[in-house]
């Protein structure tokens, strides 16, 4: 029986240790939470030579402190073809780790701007809307190498 017991406890105890060193890989968990406005519409004969974003909220799903890096965008219309591509923009903003599943800290980015001149010249006639995804980059406070993407998109609608 002792030595019954005795296998049991060293089994117990590798599966913990397994399960500590899982649960212990610093991965960064972001999601964005709310976004305003969420669409922008245009026209050819429009003066605006962005769409600006006024406010995105983001939130840690997880206990890992994270830097928001980057965010891209591509936009894609009603076809899912990919017709424009933007270069990285650098952010910097720090999202709290989720400590209490009562209490959510939120990280705001305020103000960013879209091009809409690609929409306007690929736009028109039956293909009248387009998406915008914003792919924003998230690497963990303690690992830079661990990094999580999460994506939202824009619309962007042309009205002839």
């Amino acid at each position: 029986m002792k030595k019954f017991m005795a296998l049991m406890l060293l089994v117990i105890m590798f599966m913990a240790c397994d399960y500590a060193k899982e649960s212990l890989e610093y991965k960064p968990d972001i999601e964005v939470v709310f976004m305003n406005p969420i669409g922008w519409y245009t026209s050819p004969f429009d003066t605006a030579v962005v769409a600006v974003i006024e406010e995105i909220k983001f939130v840690a799903t997880n206990s890992v402190d994270c830097y928001l890096r980057e965010v891209t965008w591509e936009y894609v219309d009603a076809n899912y073809d990919t017709f424009y591509v933007g270069a990285p923009l650098a952010l910097f903003a720090k999202i709290e780790g989720r400590v209490n599943p009562e209490e959510v800290d939120t990280t705001t980015i305020e103000n960013l701007a879209l091009p809409l001149q690609p929409a306007r010249d690929h736009l028109g006639g039956d293909n009248a809307a387009a998406r915008a995804y914003l792919h924003f980059v998230a690497e963990s406070e303690y690992d830079p190498e661990q990094t999580d993407t999460c994506t939202a998109w824009f619309g962007i609608y042309l009205l002839d």
